[in-house]
This record gives C-alpha cells, structure tokens and sequence, in this order.
C-alpha cells in the first residue's frame, strides 16, 4: 500500500483494487515457509474463510458510507465531532464500566469476549468511514481477519499466563503481600481517581517494557509483529506475538500483587483502557489538542509506527504519554501532520498471515524479511564493479 499526502489521498475505496490475500513467509527461508504452509494450514484456511464471510461483505456495507464522508468535509457538524468525540467516548466508557461492574460483568466471560470487538466496531468502523485520517487506511486486504484471530489468540495466551504465573510462585507473592496491598490501595478515592491511578501505575511498568522491546534487539523480532501493519485501524491495536502477551501479563502481575484495587476498579480499568485504545490505532481525523499532551492517543502513536526507527522509537505510552515527557522519548512536530506511510522500514516483506507472525521472530536470518535478494545482490554486484 503506497503512502500518499494526506491532502491528496481522495480516490473511494471503489476504485482500490484490493488484495484479500495475506502475504507468506518467504521462500528463502525454507523451513519457516515449510512450517507456514503445512502446519499453518488451519490458520490459512481460517483467513481464507474469514475474507469471504466478513472482511468483503463488511468493505462492501462501508463503502456505502463514502458519498457522505466527501460531504461531511469541511462542515460544522464535522468539525465538532472532531472535537467532542475524544472526551464524550471517555466520559461514557467510565459511566458503563461503572454500570457493568456494578451489574457483575466479567470479562473471563466468552460472551464479553466476542461482544467486547463487535461493539467496538459497530461504534468505531462507520466512523473511520465518515472521517478518516487516510483514506489509504480504510482498507488492508485480509488484515481484518488476521487481527480478529490475533485478538482471540491473545485472549488465549493470557490465559496461559495465568497458569505461568502460577508456576513461578506469583500466586504466593499475592498472598504474601495481601496484608500490605489492601494497606496500600487508597479505596477512599472517588472511584474515577482511583481507576486511572491504577492505569497510570500500570503504564509505567508498559512504558519500560515497550521501550525495551524497541531498544533491545532480541525483543523487537517479537514485537515487530504489531509493527508489521500497513495501516492504523481500530482493531490492530491487539496485534502482538504471543511472547509478547505471555511476557506482558507476567511482569503486570507484580503491580497486580503489590496494590491489589478493588475488583471493579480493575474491571473499569480495563475498559478504559480499551477506549483510550480504541483513539490510539483509529483512522479518526480528529482534533485532539492538549489531551494528546496527557494520552498516547492520534498523531502521537502515528509517530511511533513510522517505518524509520529514528522517529518510530517514540511516544512508549501504553494509555498516558506522561512518562514520555519525563523521560526524553516523547515526539510531536508541532502543525505538523504525520504522513501515512508505516510499518517496518528494514522489513518490507514481513509476513501477513497469522502463522508467519507466529514464526518470523524465530528465524536465525532476519534479513529476509528486507528487499529483494536479487535487488540486494545486483547492489553488491554494482558496487564490486
């Protein structure tokens, strides 16, 4: 997918011959491509399935929404929405996180599980249609398939944390420490103080984790998976190696253990985490003004998929963009508009499909991942001459 300026980024997706098939793993790497192509074959036949049964007939109802995307440009309607959208999202995602606390909602449920994408996107796909960033990014082939898998994955896999944990003895450390966690949680806080209390604590054990995973060479091959994405969208957000999501859950269970909130803090916390989520990978173009000074949310988190490392080691904040500040990381060009050419500059060829995912970070040769070896090799030759 070719980047264009924004400002001339007008063709409807109509027009866009579009690519519902994934890329694979390359064949010079012969045994991960052997392992995508045969042990990969249920996941493959998933994508292959999920492309024709949701991803085109949902492209297909959107598109219906472009005629009045072009008429919404440059109205006051819009120009609102841009404005109130943010903090009226928040506002109601703390009010029903309260509510379904309150009702005794659990997200271990597998019926909270499959509503929890489905509300999103009801909410949050028509509106990336009426007012995009890019409208390079309103459609990636197949991805949608492949991130919706991933989100099921990562749900199953945090599950398998749990069972880690305790096998490494975290279960004692909670009962351990249970005497001096209720001592330590300040439960005499309005309840909204207390929720984001706890994602800021949260956060800046994220924010040390994510860095690592950029800055230290053996962790970026499993987090190059979220990388990986042509496009910034409301559900990729989740996309990330398994490693990744086992290593995340057990090093949160230490703050978890330490503080132990309230259980409906921790539910609420959780929603509002997705929320804010939900404003950091959206193809909204939104007017965000300070908060994007408080939350790791718009252009903040545009910055960090830039394919060039120079710009894209930036703006670490999971939801807030507080420990950015403090700590030097922090990227904004003031008027500027990032563009929307993203993705991994070194690795033009990163796999698409869930399997390749899987496997690309174990492959001792990551270069196969960058051009064209006969583009590589004509280079070399050149140069010799």
């Amino acid at each position: 997918m070719t980047a264009k300026p924004l400002s001339q980024s007008h063709a409807t997706s109509d027009t866009l011959h579009v690519h519902y098939e994934n890329r694979n793993l390359r064949t010079h790497s012969r045994i991960g491509w052997a392992l995508e192509k045969w042990i990969g074959v249920p996941l493959n036949l998933i994508e292959v399935l999920g492309s024709y049964i949701l991803v085109r007939p949902m492209n297909w109802a959107l598109r219906h929404l472009d005629g009045l995307s072009y008429k919404l440009e440059g109205t006051l309607l819009k120009r609102i929405l841009q404005h109130i959208l943010f903090p009226a999202t928040i506002l109601a995602g703390l009010y029903i996180g309260f509510a379904v606390a309150a009702a005794g909602a659990s997200l271990q449920s597998i019926a909270t599980l499959a509503l929890i994408p489905v509300v999103i996107g009801l909410f949050v796909a028509p509106l990336e249609r009426l007012m995009p960033y890019s409208r390079n990014w309103l459609e990636g082939g197949n991805d949608t398939t492949v991130d919706l898998m991933m989100f099921v994955s990562g749900a199953f896999w945090n599950g398998f944390a749990r069972y880690l944990i305790s096998a490494l003895f975290l279960v004692g450390l909670v009962e351990a420490m249970e005497a001096y966690g209720h001592g330590l949680w300040p439960t005499h806080l309005p309840g909204v103080i207390q929720v984001f209390l706890f994602i800021l604590i949260k956060d800046f054990f994220r924010y040390w984790l994510h860095r690592a995973l950029h800055e230290v060479p053996f962790l970026w091959r499993f987090h190059a998976a979220h990388h990986s994405v042509k496009r910034l969208y409301w559900l990729n957000g989740i996309r990330s190696h398994p490693v990744e999501v086992v290593g995340q859950a057990v090093l949160f269970a230490v703050p978890y253990a330490l503080l132990q909130p309230p259980a409906e803090i921790i539910l609420v916390a959780i929603l509002m985490q997705l929320t804010i989520g939900i404003f950091q990978h959206a193809n909204l173009d939104l007017k965000l003004g300070f908060w994007e000074y408080i939350f790791s949310i718009g252009d903040n988190h545009r910055y960090h998929h830039y394919p060039d490392k120079g710009v894209g080691d930036s703006n670490y904040g999971g939801e807030f963009i507080v420990f950015d500040l403090l700590f030097g990381t922090f990227h904004k060009v003031k008027g500027e508009r990032p563009h929307d050419n993203i993705g991994i500059g070194t690795a033009p060829n990163y796999p698409m499909t869930m399997a390749g995912l899987y496997i690309a970070p174990f492959l001792p040769d990551q270069k196969v991942f960058g051009s064209d070896q006969s583009e590589v090799q004509d280079s070399e030759d050149a140069h010799s001459r």
